[in-house]
């Protein structure tokens, strides 16, 4: 029997009816749960045998059925149950069976008897079929009870050891009664009265009628029926494809079939096969093949009926689900309906042990997914899909966003850009829309890219990093390393690295390393009183500065000028006789200037309006230049406005 319930490739439906109901691939649940494997029930009414052939089915009075819906006992199979069986070859006259195997074929070559060794079951009661399909023509033992070569037999785990059903061959005991051998030679009677007939023995076969027909094996308080090596306190021993046990009050038979390398118990007439606990009826299989459990009214092919109950907490080892599939660790698969309105149903992968929640995979090996529709992709959805928003109050212009959502609300009041931290996703492709609903007017930025105030943006997560799924139109696209932007931010954000001539060694590895491929090995340039230009020069490198000193040959080409007084002097002038020569004589060239007064100087004098000087020149010195200082350095800085300068350097 499939031990594993497989959902691939199917749409599941639930829809809630007035009892309850669950139905995975129909709308027409004939019980608590109902599964219809090919689905081609009808949308209403009861489907036909053929229809049925391929449902699973648990009904409200706790029977399940498999291949009918309407299950008579508490497991009632419509069609045939496979053990699928493993393979093993002998090595050295010996094999292991490894766990969780029900069947084995014992292949290979063996030269003597074959040591059969399988580990002890979780739980008494499972049974285990070896057949010895080994070379050579040697018995295969187990447990002290062999299996004859080309035969095949079973085993069931009880009292700390695998027990043969039939008892191989694990040789014949005594059938004598007596000491010795003896004839009854005619019909005998024992009338006991108020006497009791008892027979003590120690012996495994102490007691036998027809040699294995009935046999009680004394030595270990055991009674077998078709052997006299009974593994069991009773144990049936028959031939392949045959009844072993039948309870019957004549019109119910119970019966017990091993054939075909399976076994099979239950009723060989119209009857529910009830299994009970506590005395109480706990699951039925009704002859339809309905299974359900914690009713024996099942109505579909499984119908589990339990108490309408809100999930369990995580890490809440017991379950309020209706239905679990269990895991051997910490998980399981809860299938349940809702105690509290809006009611309904519900599907949850549950951590058994720690607060901690575990995903519930549809279609892990490959398939579409659709709800309300038929899927055309991985997952197909016929109607609105809606994705919860979390609210986010901004603190210190700082907000985290959590993992695992996928739509945020930012609120509160900004004084600035608010820096938005988001945990790299657990795969590339999931995607988180941030709305900007704080107070102050400022945006949001997340890796680069700026939601504006009252503005809503989405992001892919790809790269590493989130992306803005617009390219950037409602914020700024995210930046490539290396460049620059002017912000009247504080410190580094983003991965936007403040300009400020610090070391590279306190940066992230991922900005050393960008840093590194842009030149800066050491330290990161410092920007402060600086201004961008292309120069030619390395790119990084601090050149000139702000002041300047003018040489002369960097004045102005002019020359200074003036003019000196062009005033004619009033000038008298005496020819005074010179060694007794005339005042007329031609040849005198003495003579004294001076300004006369009002008088006459000499008697003898001659006035001329022509004066003879000597060439002659005029110099003078003007006032300095600067007012007589020492020459200063010029401020070529402009007026400016002040702010921060970053590099983007990632994170």
């Amino acid at each position: 029997m499939k031990k594993n319930l497989l959902l691939t490739s199917m749409f599941v439906i639930f829809s809630l009816l007035a009892k309850s109901q669950v139905g995975i691939n129909t709308a027409n649940p004939q019980g608590i749960l109902s599964v219809d494997g090919l689905k081609n029930n009808p949308p209403t009414g009861v489907p036909t045998a053929a229809q049925a052939k391929d449902d699973l089915m648990m009904s409200p009075n706790g029977n399940l059925g498999i291949g009918t819906i309407t299950p008579g006992t508490t497991l009632d199979v419509n069609g045939a149950i496979t053990n699928r069986e493993t393979t093993l070859d002998v090595t050295g006259n010996s094999v292991t069976i490894p766990a969780n195997v029900s069947q084995v074929q014992l292949t290979g070559s063996a030269t003597a008897d074959i040591a059969v060794v399988a580990p002890a079951a979780p739980n008494a009661g499972q049974r285990l079929i070896v057949y010895n399909n080994t070379t050579g023509g040697f018995g295969a033992t187990l447990n002290g009870v062999t299996v004859p070569n080309g035969k095949a037999l079973e085993y069931i785990y009880s009292n700390s050891g695998w027990r043969s059903i039939n008892g191989g061959s694990g040789g014949a005991s005594s059938v004598n009664i007596y000491n010795a051998d003896g004839t009854i030679t005619g019909h005998r009677r024992v009338i006991q009265g108020g006497n009791t007939l008892a027979f003590t023995g120690t012996k495994t076969n102490a007691f036998s009628v027809d040699g294995s027909t009935f046999s009680v094996d004394a030595a270990n308080d055991r009674v077998g029926l078709g052997t006299t090596t009974p593994d069991t306190k009773l144990t049936i021993s028959t031939p392949d494809n045959s009844f072993g046990l039948n309870h019957t009050n004549g019109t119910v038979n119970f019966k017990s079939y091993i054939g075909g390398g399976v076994v099979s118990v239950g009723t060989t007439t119209a009857n529910d096969l009830r299994f009970t606990t506590n005395n109480t009826q706990k699951m039925t299989i009704t002859p339809a093949g309905n299974v359900g459990v914690g009713t024996i009214t099942p109505t579909n092919k499984m119908v589990v009926a339990g108490s309408n109950a809100q999930p369990s907490a995580l890490g809440t080892a017991t379950t309020n689900a209706t239905l679990r599939v269990d895991g051997n660790s910490n998980h399981a698969l809860d299938f349940g309906t809702y105690a509290n309105s809006p009611y309904g149903s519900y599907i949850s992968s549950q951590n058994k042990t720690a607060a901690t929640g575990l995903p519930l995979v549809l279609n892990p090996a490959g398939g579409n997914v659709g709800v309300n529709t038929t899927p055309g992709t991985a997952m197909d959805v016929n109607g609105a899909i809606t994705n919860r928003e979390t609210v986010l109050t901004v603190s210190g212009n700082n907000v985290t966003v959590p993992p695992n959502v996928s739509q945020v609300q930012l609120t509160g009041a900004a004084t600035a850009n608010v820096a938005i931290s988001a945990p790299a996703a657990p795969n590339a492709g999931q995607r988180l829309i941030v709305y900007n609903n704080t107070t102050g007017g400022f945006g949001a930025t997340l890796d680069g890219v700026t939601v504006p105030n009252g503005k809503a943006l989405e992001y892919v997560f790809s790269n590493s990093y989130w992306r803005s799924t617009d390219g950037g139109t409602v914020g700024v696209s995210s930046a490539n390393i290396g460049d620059i932007k002017a912000s009247f931010s504080v410190s580094d954000h983003n991965g936007w690295v403040k300009l400020d001539g610090r070391p590279t060694g306190g940066l992230t590895t991922t900005q050393r390393a960008a840093a590194n491929s842009l030149g800066f090995a050491s330290y990161i340039p410092n920007a402060s009183n600086s201004y961008l230009v292309q120069d030619g020069t390395r790119l990084g490198s601090i050149n000139s500065n702000n002041s300047r000193i003018i040489a002369r040959n960097q004045l102005p080409d002019f020359q200074l000028s003036g003019t000196t007084s062009s005033a004619e002097p009033t000038i008298k002038y005496d020819i005074i006789n010179n060694n007794g020569r005339p005042a007329t004589d031609t040849y005198s060239y003495t003579f004294l200037a001076g300004k006369i007064g009002t008088g006459t100087r000499n008697l003898d004098h001659v006035n001329t309006n022509v004066l003879y000087q000597n060439p002659h020149s005029h110099s003078f010195n003007t006032n300095s230049v600067n007012g007589g200082v020492a020459q200063q350095s010029i401020n070529i800085q402009p007026q400016s406005l002040s702010v921060n300068m970053f590099v983007y350097l990632g994170k």
